[in-house]
């Protein structure tokens, strides 16, 4: 989901089939907020890890890494991690684990652009993509291949128009134990 022209402007929700993907985390301790994260040459670690098995910083370092390898496949530079960004989508996530549900707003509870505002995040073109599943197809791999696999968030992980990133990862989802929910939220200064 995009939205352009910052203020007033709502951010019209719409939840992705049962998997949309999330993504964006330092790949490795040492990188550090506003560097790119580069991997096109080297596997992701992680990639198949589930929720059960994997802390929440190595799945979005390999849901990042993977993310960063397909869009170098298609010319575009590497997502940078924004630390703004990171904590809207950490605490979505956790806000859609916390209150039992699925979509881009809680009833009642703020849009994209307010949870931004509340972090301090400002820019001129945002979007998200939001995402669950669970088993194997709660992995930073399945993620990134359903959110592949569904045009409008194909179409926000490979613009051109955003090079900031930040990924919320929850430790449960809708489909039941052994799930995860992911938030990406991207942005353009």
């Amino acid at each position: 989901m995009q939205q352009v022209d910052r203020r007033p402007c709502l951010l019209a929700a719409f939840i992705g089939a049962c998997a949309t993907i999330a993504l964006l985390a330092p790949a490795s301790s040492s990188a550090t907020a506003g560097e790119p994260v580069a991997h096109a040459a080297s596997a992701c670690p992680g990639a198949a890890a589930r929720i059960s098995k994997a802390s929440p910083s190595k799945l979005r370092s390999a849901l990042l890494c993977l993310v960063n390898r397909k869009r170098a496949k298609n010319g575009l530079n590497a997502l940078r991690l924004d630390r703004k960004l990171q904590r809207a989508a950490g605490n979505h996530a956790r806000d859609m684990v916390e209150n039992d549900y699925f979509a881009h707003q809680r009833e009642g509870g703020p849009d994209l652009t307010e949870r931004l505002d509340r972090v301090g995040w400002n820019g001129k073109a945002w979007g998200e993509n939001i995402a669950y599943g669970c088993g194997s197809s709660s992995s930073p791999k399945a993620t990134l291949r359903n959110w592949l696999n569904s045009p409008p968030h194909r179409d926000l992980l490979l613009s051109g128009t955003y090079r900031r990133g930040g990924l919320g990862v929850g430790s449960e989802a809708p489909c039941g134990d052994g799930g995860a929910t992911w938030v990406l939220d991207v942005g353009k200064k």
